[in-house]
């Protein structure tokens, strides 16, 4: 296929908002193989409760002891279960990872003709 040039010119709406579309499109693409990259960085040996390594904690209530915050670059909010809320975030991104995937390949033709000739 070969690649359409299309018009960032203002006065085309729809061919401005077309490559808006597809830039962003591509730029999901990098951020979500990225961030799943480092989800699985993050887990590989990790011994400590599952979850927790892609939380921060909370401060604590007055008169409590301050909890362990282990520096990530995640900032998922722990809640009262110790990584209850890292696992839910590492499931829902791998999941959407996941069925990304299948589209990816899928529209990976059809993005890469409207990408403006890149």
């Amino acid at each position: 296929m070969s690649a359409v040039i299309i018009s960032t010119n203002p006065a085309y709406t729809h061919g401005l908002t077309t490559v808006q579309i597809i830039s962003r499109l591509v730029d999901v693409n990098t951020r979500l193989e990225r961030t799943s990259a480092a989800v699985a960085t993050a887990s590989s040996g990790f011994s400590g409760t599952p979850g927790t390594q892609f939380e921060i904690g909370n401060p604590p209530a007055e008169g409590e002891t301050p909890p362990v915050v282990i520096a990530n670059l995640f900032g998922v909010q722990a809640s009262a279960t110790p990584g209850e809320q890292g696992s839910a975030y590492a499931f829902a991104l791998n999941r959407l990872h996941e069925l990304w995937g299948p589209f990816w390949t899928e529209a990976r033709p059809f993005i890469e003709q409207l990408d403006n000739g890149a």
